[in-house]
């Protein structure tokens, strides 16, 4: 395989990271979110809820940089093959 091929499948594989999957999750997560607080309004276990719910979205987002990271580091390396 040539370099130019490496740093093509390299760049095939960038795009298959799932970065799309956390940020679908963060979503589901805010409309559920907004059924708990429908359900149950301003109670005690409505707020304990949302607050587990803010803490798995916060951990997402964590989750969903370290996957750009992924998908930034194999396009560095990408670009690294074709700099020679």
């Amino acid at each position: 395989m040539t370099i130019q091929e490496q740093a093509q499948q390299l760049e095939l594989l960038a795009d298959q990271v799932p970065t799309g999957i956390a940020l679908a999750t963060k979503s589901d997560l805010e409309d559920l979110q907004a059924q708990v607080l429908g359900l149950l309004g301003e109670t005690s276990s409505a707020t304990s809820i949302q607050g587990a719910i803010q803490l798995a979205s916060q951990q997402i987002d964590e989750v969903a940089a370290a996957l750009e990271n992924v998908r930034l580091q194999i396009r560095d390396a990408a670009q690294h093959h074709l700099q020679g």
